[in-house]
């Protein structure tokens, strides 16, 4: 295959992973690149071998004018649109270039095009599939770039090749519009035909540079640049990424969606992110198993007490007391499990009055490996990394907790109180911000009325004993058991805006109305309920479960597991039948997940398919990618780059430069041969033996050298023989020419080692001597090229028949020498 076409293949290959990438970075918007990337591969059958669409240069010029006009106003159409308005020009610039006639500023500008797309892409896509894409890109641009190398270099070698190509470069605007010249007898064209370019290097050179030996060498190049890179991006020092503020893709800064206060029509958007957020995983103290369950876990964020129904808004409250303590030691008997927490740091976790709110199951204790800034509001049961409320502090890469795991019972769904009783800011909490909503009671009544009167209606159908009011525990669970099981309500990310009464407070009119909505207006509407009968309540928002990956053995928790649930107070007195009070003196809150059970369970999934264990091993390796590559920072750099590698090779070397080791050696060696030092005069001895065994290195050193100088002719004359190389193997050909030099011919830097051959043959000849050393020389410079490039083993023949050649013509040129040729 000729070089040009290879050419032309490789760019369009070039171009198509270009247009990949774009594909992959825009996701729901990828159908114009994918087009590109078919046009890639058409061009080369329709424009370069067939030539049945041709773009003439200045039409081409035209249209892509047209395209930045159009990608102009799509720019400033949209904020969050440039990068794809950019994307969309890069497209259609380089669909315009790949339907020309193929010239060298065609060539180069389809590869800067290709690169630019790429650079794009990095902006819109930071997962592994990026990553990964990079490699075959790489292997073909460094093929594109040796091959217009080669074609650049024919060009200039080539004249009637380099002609045709100025032809096509400078075509007219209308060609069919061009007078055409009358026919003559000779048989030269006057008309520009369509050029073909077909041309190739001169003498075998063609068929080095298009066979598979060039493509050997790319593949060794790209192998040592993949290696180069990887270790230059984890050894070259990195800089803090938080001065850098948010990417351009938008991603970093990107926050959780939880903060102290929350709108309800926020989680709607939020659910439906597919943003990964944290890995969790969960281990048993013991065996270090990793535990996957039925169970889906609660990982708390923050919980909210106050609704203001102006805006719509929840938010965490006017407490007093927060109670705010380090992370206590785990209590005796209970069960617990190791809970190791690896964040997005592409994403900024919200901060807390203390610091970066942290997720986790709750109540959280501490282990050996738990951070000492890890603080515990044992009120409102939040844990926060504690830091400065002006410093610009990211959530730690990764932390540890131990947390209990009780999946099923009673206590599965009670939190321990650890708030006292009798504290009266505790008290007012939840007298006062959890019994009412909002804080104006009566305003409340009003507001309120649908709802209210539906808890009301619901909690006088609870069967009692006599004439006993029903207890917290009952009115609690029959007010969920109408959102789970009987109220029919329907799970959805969005409400229609038909169904919807504007005059009602979104909360009254998801209870008396439509009766769809998804988990946050669950969670408010019980939340609402419980306090219009008297029962302290409060909103919680956090992450329900995760994909679990059964290669990693985590939980991948993604922005689509944000969940909200209620926490209603149930004093010592009224907590369920089979629990020991003793263990909650403080009374507990109980978890109420009022959410339908018709949204789908998001962390179980059957894995046993190959199809679910490559999706486990793509996420797996996405991980990797994320904490690796695109999250490592200068703290993760030092962490697991540096650190490691200072214990590991630093600090085993660290005795042999200290003093206080190396006097302890001299003293354990010398105590066991009698003698025993004090330290008024061990420095002085210390100091006499240096000196003796430092002669004793001299003296050693020098017989070694010595030795070695007699024995390295054997050694090297051995090294040869079992390890011959090509520079070795084509020794002979420099013999020969340190000969020819000293008898007078000396070579010329422009010359090859052939054409200096060929020239002392020619003089030899032209003065009628050396007859004895030119076929010599002609058979050493054959064998000499067969070794150096065509990789060929001389037989045993012909390696004994080199001495005999080397000795001739080292007899002739001492003769010669008098001579002193000429050249």
């Amino acid at each position: 295959m000729k070089v040009e076409r290879l050419l032309q293949i490789s760019v369009a290959l070039l171009a198509a992973l270009g247009s990949l990438f774009l594909a992959f970075g825009q996701g729901s918007n990828s159908a114009l690149p994918l087009l590109a990337t078919l046009g890639a591969f058409m061009s080369v059958y329709l424009t370069d071998i067939k030539g049945w669409i041709t773009l003439n240069r200045n039409l081409a010029n035209f249209a892509a004018l047209i395209a930045v006009v159009f990608s102009f106003f799509d720019f400033w159409d949209n904020d969050d649109s440039k990068l794809i308005a950019i994307a969309k020009l890069l497209i259609y610039l380089q669909v315009v270039l790949l339907f020309q006639p193929k010239t060298t500023r065609v060539y180069w500008h389809l590869a800067v095009l290709s690169l630019l797309q790429v650079v794009v892409a990095a902006a819109l896509d930071f997962g592994v599939t990026f990553g990964l894409m990079l490699i075959p890109y790489m292997f073909t641009a460094l093929t594109t770039l040796c091959l217009f190398f080669v074609y650049r270099e024919t060009l200039r070698v080539d004249p009637e090749l380099r002609a045709a190509h100025d032809a096509v470069e400078n075509r007219p605007l209308f060609s069919f519009l061009a007078k055409k010249q009358p026919e003559t007898n000779d048989s030269t064209e006057v008309s520009v035909p369509t050029i073909s370019l077909s041309g190739q290097l001169p003498g075998n050179l063609a068929a080095v540079f298009s066979s598979s030996k060039m493509f050997v060498q790319v593949l060794k190049l790209g192998v040592f640049t993949l290696i180069s890179t990887v270790v230059l991006f984890y050894c070259f020092p990195r800089f803090d990424q938080s001065q850098f503020g948010q990417g351009l893709n938008g991603e970093f800064g990107a926050q959780t969606g939880f903060k102290d206060q929350i709108s309800l029509n926020d989680m709607g958007n939020i659910l439906q992110s597919d943003r990964f957020v944290m890995r969790v995983r969960l281990s048993d103290l013991s065996t270090e198993t990793v535990i996957d369950t039925e169970y889906e876990p609660y990982f708390r964020g923050t919980s909210l007490s106050t609704y203001f129904p102006n805006s719509k808004t929840w938010i965490v409250g006017n407490l007093k007391s927060y109670r705010v303590s380090e992370i206590k030691s785990p209590p005796s008997k209970t069960n617990l499990v190791r809970q190791q927490i690896a964040t997005n740091q592409s994403i900024h976790f919200d901060r807390t009055n203390e610091g970066v709110l942290l997720f986790s199951i709750y109540p959280a204790y501490k282990s050996r490996a738990t951070a000492s800034d890890l603080v515990d509001n044992q009120t409102l049961g939040i844990v926060s990394m504690a830091t400065d409320a002006q410093a610009q502090v990211r959530q730690p890469d990764q932390y540890e907790l131990l947390v209990p795991w009780n999946p099923f019972g009673a206590d599965g769904d009670l939190m321990q109180n650890r708030h006292p009783l009798n504290d009266r800011d505790f008290r007012h909490y939840l007298d006062h911000d959890l019994t009412q909503v909002p804080l104006d009671k009566e305003f409340a009544d009003t507001l309120f009325h649908g709802l209210t009167k539906v808890a009301n209606e619901l909690v006088a159908d609870i069967p009692g004993n006599g004439n006993e009011e029903p207890t917290r525990l009952a009115i609690a669970q029959r007010l969920e058991r109408h959102f789970v099981m009987d109220g029919n309500y329907t799970y959805s990310l969005s409400v229609p805006l038909h169904m919807k009464n504007t005059r009602l407070d979104p909360i009254e009119d998801f209870v008396v109305n439509h009766r769809t909505g998804h988990c946050e207006f669950f969670a408010s509407a019980l939340a609402i309920m419980l306090r219009s009968q008297g029962i302290p309540a409060r909103v919680v928002v956090g992450y329900k479960g995760g994909e679990f990956n059964s290669i990693g053995g985590y939980y991948a928790v993604k922005q689509k597991h944000a969940h909200a649930w209620v926490e209603c107070f149930m004093p010592p007195d009224q907590l369920p039948l089979g629990v020991d009070r003793a263990d909650y003196p403080q009374g507990a809150w109980m978890r109420l997940d009022p959410t339908p059970a018709s949204r789908p369970s998001p962390n179980r999934k059957d894995s046993g398919t190959i199809i679910d264990k490559f999706l486990d091993w793509f996420d797996y390796v996405e991980l990797a990618w994320r904490d690796y590559v695109v999250g490592m920072n200068s703290e993760r750099q030092e962490k697991d780059i540096y650190k490691p590698l200072t214990d590991n090779l630093v600090k085993p070397l660290e005795g042999w430069v200290s003093r206080e080791e190396w006097v302890k050696f001299f003293r354990v060696k010398l105590a066991a041969m009698g003698i025993h030092l004090s330290d008024e005069w061990f420095n002085g001895f210390a100091s006499i033996f240096t000196m003796l065994a430092l002669l004793m290195v001299v003296v050693l050193f020098e017989v070694m050298r010595n030795l070695m100088r007699r024995l390295w002719p054997i050694i090297k004359r051995l090294f040869y023989r079992w390890f011959p190389s090509k520079s070795h193997r084509a020794g002979f050909y420099f013999k020969a020419e340190k000969m020819l030099s000293n008898a007078g011919w000396q070579r010329r830097d422009s010359e090859t080692p052939r054409e200096y051959i060929d020239q002392v043959i020619a003089d030899c000849k032209s003065r009628d001597v050396g007859a004895d050393m030119m076929p010599a020389l002609t058979q050493l410079i054959d064998w000499y090229y067969q070794i150096r490039f065509g990789g060929k083993t001389l037989a045993p023949a012909q390696q004994e028949a080199i001495g005999d050649h080397l000795h001739a013509i080292e007899v002739q040129t001492i003769a010669l020498r008098r001579s002193k040729p000429k050249r």
